[in-house]
């Protein structure tokens, strides 16, 4: 560190003594009564005060608030004098300051929809916002009318409809992409229940998700608050169904099904990722998975039969889907969303339509969980040939338990966390779902994975701790979290994450 050790001048000096400056030097730069002895251990940030030297370890910059002060920190920083570490911890305080200028920035635009249109040294501000302010935004800050539209209206959305949003993104607790998230999704429901939910997201789940786990929460929310409202609009969105295409410059297409069921969308997914599994299983055919099932695709539509054009042809099987769903919803007693693995949410009813109907096109698996979260059951409504552990395990891991990692569990490999080279059991307890790139990651990049107190630990080759939580866990309390930052494999404190 890089400490800094200031050392007043005494007051009382001899006659003869005088300062750089009384003695007509150039260095009136230099602080009075100053003197500085740099002792180099490890690297800090630091600032310069009025007249005495400021010291800010990396550590500390998460204390500090996003804003002005904040914002002087990091001017006086240069990333090429950091360790690894110390830029992790920069390019997160940067991100929260970030976040607190776009704010300040909607808080203006927000603050000019209400002026009048005219020309005028007074402050005013009218009841409502101007509708046409869009095109003064627009022109100030060279944006195209489009790119206006959207920022004045997230502007108005966040402080007038939703102010916990725009508090958060103050503070830098989220940034701008997931208070646009937020936005969109709560848009079908009233704004009482809107500000209700955003609050509860607001309290952590927020801040330590991405924005696809951001939206596939708060689509099961409005899902279990407002289901009438979600039916209502899923029934008007079927009607829209539709074949789109499009054509790109380069020379390809586009060519894709819209608004279409997700039952039934799951079930063409799975159809198409059987025939080029079996294919690349078959060996000697040079594609990647996803070139496979863009030709079986195209193929498919044209007539082609998949033998004919060279395809395997999977085993004499049903496709395997997997369904979640609440103990209570499969009963009838609950509306609380059902959800297809890398489909998320669906309505109640259709998730019991789908566990009921949906068995004779394919094969679906079903996760019963109780109130918590925890699951009670896995099984088959066909038969799967597949061991009961690893299907145990899919079913409570859900997705990659990488941080922010939404890989469906299905399309995941089985990874023990510790390892069997290394003595590694092949139990429940030792085996979690890693997406391909993950599992790359942790064998081949350094990440290390441990179990923790709630959920599962990931340490990166520089360092930091992240606690993945399970998918449907709370987060543990602050006293828990704090306790657990003294496992033997923790050198620091852990940031929670899903």
């Amino acid at each position: 560190m890089w400490s800094v050790i200031a050392e007043e001048w005494p007051r009382r000096r001899s006659p003869r003594s005088r300062s750089p400056d009384e003695s007509g030097g150039t260095f009136s730069s230099i602080h009075k009564g100053t003197r500085v002895f740099f002792e180099a251990r490890h690297r800090i940030l630091s600032y310069r005060s009025a007249s005495v030297e400021h010291v800010i370890d990396t550590s500390e910059l998460a204390a500090i608030a996003a804003g002005p002060r904040l914002s002087a920190a990091l001017a006086s920083i240069d990333p090429a004098t950091l360790s690894g570490f110390d830029l992790v911890e920069l390019i997160t305080a940067r991100g929260r300051q970030i976040s607190y200028e776009q704010a300040q920035l909607w808080r203006a635009v927000h603050e000019l929809a209400y002026t009048p249109p005219s020309v005028s040294e007074r402050v005013e501000r009218t009841d409502k916002p101007d509708e046409y302010v869009v095109g003064e935004v627009a022109f100030a800050l060279c944006w195209t009318q489009s790119r206006a539209t959207s920022e004045v209206g997230l502007a108005l959305e966040v402080i007038d409809r939703l102010p916990t949003v725009f508090d958060a993104l103050t503070r830098g607790a989220i940034d701008v992409a997931k208070a646009r998230v937020i936005c969109d999704e709560l848009d079908l429901v009233e704004d009482d229940q809107a500000r209700a939910i955003a609050a509860a997201l607001l309290e952590g789940e927020a801040s330590r998700a991405t924005t696809g786990q951001l939206r596939a929460r708060i689509r099961r929310l409005v899902l279990a608050v407002n289901p009438d409202a979600v039916r209502v609009r899923h029934a008007k969105a079927v009607t829209d169904r539709a074949v789109d295409h499009h054509e790109y410059a380069c020379g390809t297409s586009m060519l894709a099904g819209v608004y279409l069921p997700k039952d039934k969308a799951a079930a063409a997914w799975d159809n198409l990722d059987r025939i080029a599994r079996a294919t690349r299983a078959a060996g000697g055919d040079p594609r990647t998975l996803d070139q496979l099932r863009a030709d079986i695709f195209a193929d498919l539509l044209a007539g082609v039969d998949p033998a004919v054009a060279g395809y395997a042809t999977p085993g004499d099987r049903s496709g395997v889907i997997h369904l979640h769903i609440g103990v209570s919803t499969l009963a009838g007693l609950s509306d609380y969303p059902g959800e297809i693995d890398g489909f998320g949410p669906v309505l109640a009813d259709i998730a019991r339509q789908a566990a009921a109907q949906m068995a004779q096109s394919a094969q679906w698996r079903y996760t019963v969980t109780d109130p918590g979260g925890a699951t009670l059951a896995e099984g088959r409504l066909r038969y799967r040939p597949t061991t009961d552990q690893a299907n145990f395990v899919r079913a409570r891991d859900r997705t990659c338990r990488a941080p922010g990692c939404r890989k469906p569990a299905t399309r995941c490999d089985l990874d023990h966390i510790n390892d069997w080279a290394h003595g590694g059991p092949t139990t429940i307890d030792n085996l979690c779902c890693l997406c391909r790139a993950h599992h790359r990651l942790k064998h081949e990049a350094g990440h290390e994975i441990h179990p923790a107190v709630v959920g599962l630990d990931w340490t990166t080759p520089r360092g930091h701790h992240y606690t993945v939580l399970p998918e449907t866990h709370p987060p543990p309390s602050p006293l828990v979290h704090a306790l657990a930052d003294y496992l033997p494999h923790r050198t620091g404190p852990s940031h929670l994450r899903r």
